[in-house]
């Protein structure tokens, strides 16, 4: 019984003198602040060019972008490229059966044939004295409505790319059924690049055709501008569509590549910027603080524009004041400070 009272004093010797001593940490603490300073890291205020930035994902397509289309109900035939792959202008893409009836083809074939072979035949004769000139006129008025009979004919039954560029998408297989009006691929343009995304109705109102835009894709970055705003709001996302005209880049980017485009709606020249986390907010009044000869000061601020992490201040800073960054939550109005590096 005695060996148990013992121990319970050395436990309650010990209990208080380990709060005892942190009282007297805390105290020696305190007392370290008030004769030597809060130490703390300043900045010093000077103007600099600030940019209000909006951010948006986008997605990659050529400068210009054209489709090729079916114009009958047909199994396509033969596919004759591959995505990726660099065609030309009125290079063949899809094709049809030559026999399909409402094309006509065939038909149209055999009578510029016919036609051919008359014309041939009575221009010979009018060089002979034979014919009449009218009945040479006659021939060929005939040979020329045979002749675009036919390539009517042959352009419904092979579809080619409308402009020079790389086949960035592609509907059908040979085999596949189409149907009038589908769109059977799409070719881009290489002489640059547009960015497509959305924006909310109330951002659209704030830019304009030409706008400055970057758009960071991996490590590479283009500097383009705006080159389209929708008047209509896209039915599925409620937003407005926007797009950035790119430059072509030193390097190759794949089409349908993800970019993060920075529209650089505002600028200020020589403006006083500070980030938010060292500004203080009491009450609805912005504050930052400040070292005045060796003591925390609470300085009032107002506010212009901001890119969400950073803020310009119209009034309440001049260049040259020291800015405190670092120790702000340990200062109180007049208290003493100590600039650490």
């Amino acid at each position: 019984m005695k060996q148990t009272i013992i121990t319970v004093i050395c436990c309650l010797a010990l209990l208080l003198a380990a709060c005892g001593g942190k009282d007297q940490a805390g105290k020696s603490m305190e007392q370290l602040h008030k004769e030597q300073g809060i130490p703390v890291r300043v900045k010093t205020v000077a103007a600099e060019n600030f940019s209000k930035d909006l951010s948006y994902n986008a997605t990659l397509g050529g400068s210009s972008e054209s489709y090729g289309l079916s114009m009958l109900a047909e199994v396509v035939a033969g596919v004759h490229a591959k995505v990726g792959d660099r065609v030309s202008a009125g290079q063949v893409i899809v094709t049809f059966p030559k026999t399909t009836p409402s094309a006509q083809f065939e038909q149209a074939s055999t009578g510029y044939n016919a036609a051919r072979q008359a014309y041939e035949r009575v221009k010979n004769l009018q060089a002979a004295g034979a014919v009449s000139q009218q009945d040479l006129d006659n021939a060929e008025t005939q040979f020329k409505l045979a002749q675009a009979n036919l390539e009517a004919s042959r352009q419904l039954i092979t579809v080619t790319s409308p402009i020079s560029g790389v086949l960035t998408s592609l509907a059908v297989n040979p085999g596949e059924m189409s149907h009038p009006g589908q769109i059977l691929f799409a070719v881009s343009g290489t002489g640059g690049y547009k960015a497509k995304f959305t924006v909310p109705d109330k951002v659209a109102r704030s830019i304009k055709i030409g706008t400055s835009a970057t758009a960071t894709i991996g490590d590479m970055e283009l500097t383009g501008r705006v080159s389209k705003i929708s008047l209509a709001l896209d039915p599925y996302t409620q937003a407005v569509p926007v797009e950035v005209s790119l430059p072509a880049a030193g390097q190759r980017i794949s089409y349908g590549a993800t970019a993060e485009i920075r529209l650089h709606t505002q600028s200020q020249a020589d403006a006083i910027v500070v980030n938010r986390e060292h500004i203080v907010t009491e009450n609805g009044q912005k504050y930052v603080w400040v070292d005045e000869n060796g003591k925390a000061a609470k300085r009032p601020i107002e506010t212009g524009m901001d890119n969400q992490l950073q803020f310009e201040v119209v009034s309440g800073l001049q260049p040259g004041d020291q800015l405190i960054t670092e120790g702000i939550n340990l200062l109180s109005e007049n208290a003493r400070i100590r600039v650490v590096k």
